[in-house]
């Protein structure tokens, strides 16, 4: 009889845990696995977000924290400073997380050859590219327009942002684009935002530290 009275507790216990399990996959999940047409299996958040406008888009891509902090130029410095422009990127650019983002865009988005109102799926590539000098020079960054075309993001402004120390003749810069990896249905797009990664353009200053 003892035995039985165990057995019906651990058998209620079960169905408890098993409701419960249940009633928690009844709920609205945050994101759902979808295979794509290009064979990978990603996850996708359940809401929606839409950007009626490109500055709501520029805003969300520039306050995504994954650079730390800058180096800035010292007010008042009297250094000599050259402008100088590379191009491209330097070391395999790689997706910042698993989880692809369900967006909208408004008219703005017909120029980069999407669909206004259509779903997308959108993520974020981290670029890497090295910045030449000799030894005994300085980088930093030049500056940037939030509608520059050729120019990812950094934390808060368009640009990039560097490590801060002079690498044996090179500085290590880091920007981020969006990337429109797939449409909703899982359809592949691959349009980066705000231009292809061949086209990126580092504009930055070189400041001799010579006496």
């Amino acid at each position: 009889m003892q035995k039985m009275k165990l057995f019906r507790s651990l058998l209620m216990l079960a169905v408890i845990s098993m409701a419960t399990v249940s009633c928690s996959n009844d709920d609205d999940p945050l994101y759902f696995l979808l295979k794509a047409a290009d064979g990978r299996s990603i996850y996708v958040t359940s809401a929606v977000e839409q950007y009626n406008d490109e500055s709501e888009f520029i805003d969300a891509l520039s306050n995504v924290d994954v650079f730390g902090s800058t180096t800035d130029v010292k007010s008042g410095s009297t250094l000599p400073a050259e402008r100088k422009t590379v191009y491209g990127y330097d070391e395999e650019p790689y997706l910042l997380n698993d989880i692809w983002q369900q967006v909208r865009f408004g008219y703005w988005c017909e120029q980069y050859g999407l669909v206004p109102g259509k779903s997308y799926l959108l993520n974020y590539k981290r670029i890497t590219k090295y910045i030449p000098c000799t030894y005994d020079e300085r980088v930093i960054e030049d500056s940037y327009l939030s509608t520059d075309r050729n120019m990812g993001y950094s934390k808060g402004r368009v640009g990039f942002v560097l490590d801060d120390t002079n690498d044996g003749g090179k500085y290590s810069a880091y920007t981020l684009v969006g990337v429109i990896g797939y449409d909703a249905e899982g359809n592949v797009i691959n349009t980066h935002y705000p231009c292809n990664l061949d086209d990126l353009e580092w504009k930055y200053l070189v400041i001799g530290m010579s006496e």
